[in-house]
């Protein structure tokens, strides 16, 4: 089957939804579809001197890119419908699947199958977009709306926009891991606990959880894998703990060793999360999100600790992690020192690694969005 993969994404960024659409484009490729990656041709928001978008991200060349012309200005809205219908027609696919919601409505008003794929309450942006959302799913083109979460189904089912049989939950995923054993070299003592947290450091990541557990644990090191030069910088200036190392950003071809060189890995979300940066709280996705690091840590095969939170237990519990109070310090240091027993941790571990296997790589992911959808 032909499928266009249609997003807005910034390729090549840090961004998590850019891991997301280039990891299920080759996750669609591997169970045999033919798959072109249609995408805004624009700079802004892209990371610069990324000469490989592929090897970047860690994906096979097994889809094409294809991007259309992305123009900043007043009518950019009408000449980004013009690229997208005139991309579609050209390409002529058996189904649309995207994360561009206005893409999804071109696709499935000109006729192809339709799949789109939210992350957060479309109504968020206003009525106007949901009256249009309402109307463009009751169209026969459009097949599915998938969401990362059951929380978030539950917040769309209660504003009765789409019928419930359109509805569909696949949780995020990650790569199956190749190599176990290549590992980073990690800064401090080396013969100490190394608790590892892989992400942003924007506000209710859980880095302020390092923060305060890092000084009642000074013989375990700490190391923090991302964020941007502006949030390391700021948690460089609040954390004095000698026993946190910072990295910086590391792209989905470097991150397998940091994280192979991890005894623990923490998830500690709050219950306040504000993607990239924003403060209006109306923005938090802490109840419905799903974390990429969750599932690499799982993929990997570490000892998890994550913050005890309803939408996170969707897929933790209490035989693949240990759960604790998100705010609670003494607890996370608790249990960072009950894994320090190595069978308990690996015990943990294994689970989670077992549950990644049967339920949560890419390829799996891939299958299930499209289960009983296209005949």
């Amino acid at each position: 089957m032909k499928i266009v993969y249609i997003a807005r994404s910034a390729i090549p960024s840090r961004d998590a939804n850019s891991i997301h659409v280039m990891k299920m484009c080759q996750a669609f490729a591997d169970n045999g579809h033919e798959v072109i990656f249609l995408l805004p041709d624009r700079s802004s928001g892209c990371e610069p001197g990324i000469n490989d978008i592929y090897a970047y991200y860690g994906v096979k060349r097994n889809f094409q890119i294809r991007k259309f012309e992305y123009q900043h200005l007043k009518v950019k809205f009408v000449s980004q419908i013009r690229q997208m219908q005139k991309s579609l027609h050209e390409l002529d696919p058996d189904l649309v699947y995207g994360r561009c919601f206005l893409g999804c409505t071109i696709a499935c008003l000109s006729g192809y199958k339709t799949i789109y794929e939210s992350h957060l309450p479309l109504w968020r942006s206003g009525n106007i977009k949901k009256l249009w959302f309402s109307l463009v799913t009751r169209n026969r083109n459009f097949k599915r709306l998938v969401v990362i979460s059951e929380a978030l189904k539950t917040l769309y089912s209660n504003e009765n926009i789409i019928s419930q049989d359109k509805l569909f939950v696949a949780h995020d995923g990650a790569d199956k891991v190749i190599d176990f054993q290549s590992k980073a070299e990690l800064s401090g003592e080396k013969e100490r606990l190394h608790v590892g947290y892989s992400g942003h450091l924007y506000q209710g990541k859980g880095v302020e959880v390092i923060a305060g557990v890092a000084p009642l644990m000074t013989e375990v090191n700490f190391h923090i894998i991302g964020g941007k030069e502006n949030d390391i910088a700021y948690w460089k200036s609040v954390i004095k703990s000698d026993n946190v190392f910072f990295y910086g950003f590391k792209n989905q071809t470097e991150l397998p060793k940091y994280l192979n060189s991890f005894d623990i890995c923490l998830l500690p979300n709050q219950k306040v999360v504000l993607p990239c940066g924003k403060r209006d709280e109306k923005r938090n996705i802490s109840d419905f999100t799903s974390p990429l690091k969750m599932f690499e840590y799982m993929a990997h095969k570490k000892a998890i600790i994550s913050s005890d939170l309803p939408v996170l237990r969707e897929v933790l519990n209490e035989s693949n992690a240990l759960l604790v109070q998100c705010d609670d310090f003494q607890q996370w240091a608790d249990a960072i020192t009950a894994l320090q027993d190595k069978n308990k941790r690996e015990a943990i571990a294994q689970q989670a690694y077992e549950d990644f296997m049967t339920s949560y790589t890419w390829k799996i992911r891939a299958e299930q969005v499209l289960s009983n959808v296209i005949k």
